[in-house]
């Protein structure tokens, strides 16, 4: 029995401690400004976080020692928010004080105690300056039956930084919240301002300056301060309508002006690349694949969320590896205005086309933001990305053309010397000795140019590594062409025979055909695959030494006007990035495509 009891006592403790553990119960003291004048009121929250509502209070709240202020009113208020999953349940009161005196103020801690358990909140210090207009404007509205009052969460922030600006009507008489009218917005000069979906209208009891008022949300703003210094916010004003001699009329009210001063960000750890974000943010990066092939498209998304001033986010560009083409970006905006601030994301997508095979890394990508609330610079990095491209290298692709055109002026220099040698056994038979040495010459120029040729092979081959051709010049505007296309599509002749504009219109009257085809990327394949062969045909270019930069060059070298050149390299360029993007597009799109490629294509071959 003794060792039962033992045991049930040791199971209830283990239980009790679990529980407590479990609990998680925290209590905390929130101010709304720091820095206010003499007659402006603050707010000070106090507030129990747990994530179950099964806790005691064993003692009420013990109010805060609060010297040189005077409690003028009080709240109580409750908020359920769910994190992964969790609910977090915050319970607590909001005191509202004003102030007596100025200089540096204190309000003191508050305690509480909760299942047996004492907590205690950390002393808020408060600078107090002389009375201003606003303050003025506060005390004169307090007498009123009916007012509104401007009150703002920071007055003394940096540029950029979230400042949310909150719109009030008191009134002694529950009527006149209905009966208000024509609510107009003061001047914000100097700010960027957001405003706030405001939330299903809710009327509380406050305190003010000792009085019970009637109190009504009107408007709610995130300001942002666009330049440094003395920034004034004007009144809110709005009519409300009561009964007088000649029946009802519009009675005007108009809240406090609010005086921000803005701080400059600071210079000192001011990274380059800093855009002017000004918040707390996250940066991620991903990538659909890491292994393809060539002319195998990859999107890569860069993505920067949490809260803050989105309007000032550039999202950072990526460093573009050689061989790899970036088409333009697309860019989403996923960012919502919430009473807390503005809160999302921002992020881009691009299409990533490698020409060539081979072993590739795309570079991290940085992005600098400013956090007010530890006064200093952050710099995010992500991590590098490793891309692994199936097919033939770019040395490969260069060392088979350079055979290619090797071979052949071989074979034609051995084909002069054979004839060379045949007629001259011919003219040393019928006695034409004159022609000895004229012969002679021949052969051995022909025999130098040979030993030339390969020499000049071996020299390449020795060197590649180190004079290799960047195909990727221009991120947006070059691509080397896999060899997919077919072999009719390699000219080296400007003049386009009648044949070659023969293919062409085939080409063309292929697209046309494909217009409603039920797969969109057929269309794109076929232009990409006509427009290509127009610039080769009539720029005298071959399939290996092919890119859209080279070839336009090429094209306004060859007499062809730049205008011309220039639709050309739009209409190429297109034709990829809806070939590689999972975009649709329309029968009517594609029409006038057609339209638009049957144009270019008649420029060129009338």
């Amino acid at each position: 029995m003794k060792a039962f009891r033992i045991f049930n006592t040791l199971f209830v403790l283990v239980f009790a401690s679990t529980w407590a553990l479990g609990q998680q119960v925290s209590f905390k003291s929130e101010a709304n400004r720091k820095f206010l004048a003499v007659g402006e009121s603050l707010q000070v929250g106090f507030f129990i976080e747990a994530e179950d509502t099964d806790y005691s209070i064993d003692s009420p709240m013990k109010y805060p020692d609060h010297n040189g202020f005077r409690l003028v009113g009080e709240n109580k208020t409750q908020h359920v928010e769910y994190v992964n999953g969790k609910g977090l349940i915050q319970d607590g009161i909001i005191l509202i004080f004003t102030p007596e005196r100025e200089g540096k103020l204190r309000i003191g801690s508050a305690r509480i105690v909760i299942d047996g358990k004492t907590y205690t909140t950390k002393p808020i210090d408060v600078e107090v300056s002389k009375s201003s207009t606003s303050a003025l404007s506060n005390r004169a509205n307090t007498n009123q039956p009916v007012f509104l009052q401007t009150n703002v969460s920071n007055t003394n922030p940096y540029i950029n930084e979230q400042v949310g600006l909150t719109v009030k009507m008191y009134s002694r008489d529950l009527g006149l919240l209905n009966r208000k009218r024509n609510f107009r917005q003061g001047k914000l000069e100097g700010l960027s301002p957001k405003m706030v979906t405001s939330r299903p209208e809710t009327i509380k009891q406050e305190m003010v300056s000792g009085k019970p008022y009637f109190s009504e949300e009107i408007a709610k703003y995130n300001l942002f301060p666009q330049r440094e210094g003395r920034i004034e916010i004007d009144p809110f004003s709005m009519d409300i309508l009561v009964s007088g001699i000649y029946g009802t009329e519009a009675y005007e009210i108009k809240s406090n002006p609010v005086v921000i001063n803005a701080k400059a960000l600071p210079e000192e750890g001011k990274p380059n690349n800093f855009s002017g974000a000004v918040g707390d943010f996250k940066l991620k990066t991903s990538i659909n694949k890491k292994e393809l092939s060539v002319n195998e498209s990859a999107n890569l998304n860069i993505e920067i969320s949490g809260k803050g001033n989105f309007n000032t986010i550039i999202v950072p560009e990526v460093k573009t590896p050689g061989n790899i083409e970036f088409y333009a970006p697309k860019k989403k905006n996923d960012f919502k205005v919430y009473e807390e601030g503005m809160q999302g994301s921002v992020s881009t997508e691009i299409v990533m086309v490698p020409s060539f095979g081979g072993d590739y890394t795309i570079a991290p990508v940085e992005f600098s933001y400013f956090d007010p609330e530890k006064e200093k610079y952050i710099t995010l990095k992500s991590d590098a990305i490793d891309l692994s491209v199936d097919g033939l290298t770019a040395n490969e692709v260069k060392n088979n053309s350079d055979d290619l055109n090797l071979n052949d002026h071989s074979e034609s220099i051995e084909k002069g010397i054979t004839k060379s040698v045949s007629e001259l056994a011919n003219d040393v038979k019928k006695g034409n000795g004159k022609w000895l040495w004229t012969a002679g010459g021949i052969i051995a120029a022909s025999v130098l140019g040979l030993f030339l040729l390969r020499r000049k092979k071996d020299d390449t081959e020795e060197n590649e590594d180190d004079n290799q051709t960047d195909v990727n010049e221009n991120k947006f505007a070059r691509k080397a062409i896999k060899p997919s296309i077919n072999e009719n599509m390699i000219s080296t002749s400007v003049n386009v025979s009648t044949e070659g504009k023969r293919i062409l219109n085939a080409k063309l009257e292929a697209l046309q055909q494909n217009i409603h085809h039920p797969d969109f990327k057929t269309f794109y394949q076929l232009q990409e695959d006509l427009l290509c062969e127009i610039g080769m045909k009539y720029s005298g270019t071959d399939l290996a030494n092919f890119s859209d930069y080279s070839v336009g060059e090429k094209l306004v070298q060859c007499g062809w006007n730049q205008d011309l050149v220039n639709d050309w390299k739009t209409l190429l360029n297109k034709a990829r990035q809806a070939k590689y993007s999972a975009i649709s597009s329309s029968n009517e799109d594609l029409t006038d495509v057609y339209f638009k490629t049957e144009k270019l294509v008649n420029q060129f071959i009338k």
